[in-house]
């Protein structure tokens, strides 16, 4: 297998209902990892594209939260809707988008 181009890593945190940070897991975070990793392989690319689950990447009242590297992107709010435009726009042609991107803000 040849060396990823991009490695995706997709928030999938659980807090308990009410905490006052949220968590990605109760905005759709499922929904849009499992989105997201079809498309990768139904397009051709999971030799080129990891899509990995992880638990908390610290932002999640700002969740759904996506980090790809090696670049170091980070996206806030992302619903299934976006993920068409994530993939054409940044994983395929090299291109964040910009509108989903995390602001610089303090790690929590």
């Amino acid at each position: 297998m040849p060396r990823p181009e991009r490695h995706v890593l997709v928030c999938l945190n659980v807090r308990p209902p009410g905490n006052p940070k949220g968590c990605c897991g109760e905005k759709g975070s499922e929904a849009v990892f499992d989105t997201l990793k079809a498309m990768v392989k139904e397009r051709g690319l999971g030799d080129r594209i990891i899509v990995s689950r992880t638990n908390c990447l610290k932002h999640c009242s700002r969740g759904v939260t996506l980090a790809v590297y090696p670049e170091n992107v980070w996206y806030a709010g992302v619903r299934t809707a976006d993920l068409e435009e994530i993939f054409q726009a940044h994983l395929r042609e090299g291109q964040p988008v910009q509108r989903l991107l995390m602001p610089d803000i303090p790690w929590e």
